[in-house]
């Protein structure tokens, strides 16, 4: 039997936090954590097929899983023509 902990818990424990989240989290259905409701979300949406590997779910997976991170091409263009559409503006305010 140990006398010491090897580590201290932290203050959300000490306060009860963690144990009142639980509480919530049990009571509701719902998960406190950010990727634990995305998988429940997930899963409601595919009827429980989200992160499972079998290949029959496999095509019930692709679009979401690529939902994940959406690129945008034209990230770094908007600023820009925006800047321009600006200046042009000014231009003919100034113009006129």
């Amino acid at each position: 039997m140990k006398i010491f902990r090897q580590r201290r818990p932290s203050l959300n424990t000490l306060l009860g936090i963690t144990r009142a989240k639980r509480r919530i989290a049990r009571a509701t259905g719902i998960p406190t954590t950010r990727t634990g409701r995305k998988r429940k979300a997930l899963n409601t949406l595919t009827g429980g097929a989200y992160g499972r590997y079998e290949r029959a779910r496999a095509a019930i997976n692709r679009p979401f899983k690529l939902m994940k991170r959406v690129t945008s091409h034209s990230g770094c263009l908007l600023p820009i023509l925006g800047a321009l559409l600006l200046i042009g503006l000014l231009a003919l305010l100034l113009t006129a």
